[in-house]
């Protein structure tokens, strides 16, 4: 047997002593490795439990996914067939919107003269111009339609722009017929 053996009983002081603090460092040393081990360990299980917990919502995430997937496709016809009628539902909105605000404003048009003359003729050009024939049977009538333009643009007929007389004539049968482009606000 060798000095400095553990199973050497006669040992001298000093290398009792080595041997004590040598034992009590490999005890120490014992006691960090299972700690460490044991920490090793439980990281390791805590990895595998939180990787198979990830994996397990991570499917359950992606059949929530296809069931929703699949019913969003189910729903694609009905979506395409609901923005389709919202948008002809808009386009008709502004045709109606349109034909009120033009027969609103004919009815402001024709109204103009109702009192003492009658309008004969009507047309609208592309620039939103409605041309009018205004028909009278007497001076007086003549004289009322001038009164009612100079009305007009000064702004006091609401809803009318401006009036201007293009010409005015005199037809064989006793009638006065003036020809106007009137413009709507």
């Amino acid at each position: 047997m060798k000095t400095g053996d553990s199973f050497n009983l006669n040992l001298l002081p000093s290398q009792a002593k080595f041997q004590a603090a040598r034992m009590k460092l490999q005890k120490t040393f014992r006691h960090y490795m299972a700690i460490g081990a044991t920490l090793w360990v439980l990281v390791i299980v805590g990895t595998v439990i939180s990787h198979i917990f990830v994996g397990v919502s991570l499917e359950a995430e992606n059949k929530k996914y296809k069931q929703n997937l699949e019913a969003f496709k189910g729903m694609t016809d009905e979506i395409t067939l609901s923005q389709l009628i919202k948008y002809r539902i808009k386009v008709l909105g502004q045709v109606l919107k349109d034909r009120f605000e033009y027969s609103t404003a004919f009815e402001k048009v024709t109204t103009i003269f109702s009192e003492k003359a009658t309008v004969s003729k009507f047309q609208i050009n592309e620039d939103k111009e409605f041309i009018i024939s205004v028909a009278t049977n007497n001076r007086e009538g003549v004289d009322f339609i001038e009164g009612r333009v100079n009305e007009a643009n000064k702004g006091e007929i609401e809803g009318i722009k401006k009036v201007d007389i293009n010409n005015v004539t005199y037809t064989s049968d006793g009638n006065w017929l003036v020809n106007m482009g009137v413009i709507i606000e």
